[in-house]
């Protein structure tokens, strides 16, 4: 037999894979729950202004006050305004006493004005010293206090998992075989059937 006249064609195997993974499984399990709470924070700025400090003790020992505080000072002061108020009465009294002895007002005059006295003057820079003067710096304190936050998980306890396996199906779309056909004439027996031999040319 000739095998140019046989057609042969193999149909390999047609498998199809499919591939379910494993799982953990449990529907009625609560949701995971997360409560965050934060407390307060803040920023404390604490300010000290600067000073200064004033000492005039030297300044008023040098115009003789030195010894004075303030209420002193204003004690001495006031007897000194009363002192003169004496004096200016006294005047008064004199110089009304000497116009009725006789004196005129032009001699009182003269004798007010230290008329024939000789008189001396000092200039003199009071204070002679300055007030002492010092500086006392600034302070600033800042305190920052950060945030707390607490972070609380609810529905985390254990719970009873399912466990789902895994498994690999296997599908056969197509089994192998081998097809074979002829393709030559048909094959007479007896030969002298073949139509093809009792045809007339």
């Amino acid at each position: 037999m000739n095998h140019n006249l046989l057609s042969i064609t193999t149909v390999p195997i047609s498998v199809e894979i499919n591939i379910v993974k494993g799982e953990l499984r449990n529907p009625n399990a609560p949701k995971p729950q997360i409560k965050v709470k934060t407390g307060a924070g803040g920023i404390k700025i604490e300010a000290e202004n600067a000073k200064i400090n004033i000492d005039t003790y030297a300044a008023r020992s040098s115009t003789g006050y030195g010894k004075y505080n303030s209420a002193d000072f204003y004690k001495k002061e006031a007897d000194k305004g009363i002192k003169l108020a004496y004096q200016g009465t006294a005047r008064i009294v004199r110089e009304g006493n000497a116009l009725a002895r006789g004196t005129t007002p032009g001699e009182l005059a003269i004798q007010n004005n230290g008329a024939g006295k000789s008189i001396q003057t000092v200039m003199e820079h009071i204070p002679k010293v300055g007030a002492d003067v010092t500086f006392e710096k600034g302070k600033l304190s800042i305190n920052y206090e950060i945030r707390d936050v607490n972070i609380d998980w609810d529905n985390l306890k254990t719970v009873p998992l399912e466990f789902i396996p895994g498994r690999v199906e296997f599908k056969v779309r197509q089994m192998p075989q081998v097809v074979i056909e002829y393709t030559g004439r048909p094959i007479y027996v007896p030969p002298s059937a073949d139509p093809m031999l009792n045809t007339v040319v």
